[in-house]
């Protein structure tokens, strides 16, 4: 018999086809966070750091304010205008992404409409910087990528996880009647744990991640 995640993808909406984002193979990205993003911490870098660790889209990463989080429920809660489909939308952040943004915060005391990542001008960083990241680094990969390559970690590493909770972690469209299958109203406590695996899964040693 086929899980619950197998038999409510066919109430799923196809998504919207758009630009082909290469994106790195899952399996490489936790070598790339310890060495390519963790040894010099510039804002660039942390921007990156976060967006892979949190599945969003790099545009709500650069537009991020402090505000928007909740550092003590450990919640990101992103407008509506901020998003893609228009529908406000709350990211959960695992213990990693929680670090990072206490690290980013240090002893400052940002106010609300502070962004979290501003350019050296204060404004928002250039919607190339964390590609130039992966550039800087040798690698041929966009930023946006690194949704496929959390996507394809979950289906291929979490099977237990059905298919519509790491669609809405991604923050993409989920029926009504595929929610209300579920009897849940936004999977919010199934995609903070999925989100806490993926952190893991990013940041500590193979012998001591656990799913």
């Amino acid at each position: 018999m086929e899980g619950p995640g197998k038999t409510v993808t066919i109430g799923l909406p196809k998504q919207p086809k758009g630009r082909h984002f290469a994106a790195m193979p899952y399996i490489d990205v936790p070598a790339f966070v310890r060495t390519a993003l963790s040894p010099v911490p510039t804002i660039g870098r942390r921007a990156l750091l976060l967006q892979i660790l949190t599945a969003a889209r790099p545009g709500e990463v650069r537009l991020a304010r402090w505000g928007q989080f909740d550092l003590g429920k450990g919640d990101w809660n992103r407008p509506r205008e901020a998003m893609k489909l228009r529908q406000p939308h709350t990211v959960t952040l695992s213990s990693a992404a929680l670090a990072l943004l206490a690290e980013v915060k240090g002893d400052q005391a940002p106010g609300p409409e502070d962004l979290v990542f501003p350019a050296r001008s204060g404004k928002p960083l250039s919607d190339m910087t964390m590609t130039k990241v992966l550039r800087d680094a040798g690698l041929n990969y966009d930023a946006h990528g690194f949704r496929s390559s959390f996507r394809d970690w979950a289906a291929e590493t979490m099977p237990h996880v059905p298919d519509p909770v790491a669609e809405a972690a991604l923050a993409h469209a989920v029926p009504d009647k595929v929610v209300r299958a579920y009897k849940r109203t936004n999977f919010i406590e199934m995609r903070r744990e999925l989100l806490n695996a993926w952190g893991r899964f990013l940041t500590e040693p193979m012998d001591q991640r656990t799913n």
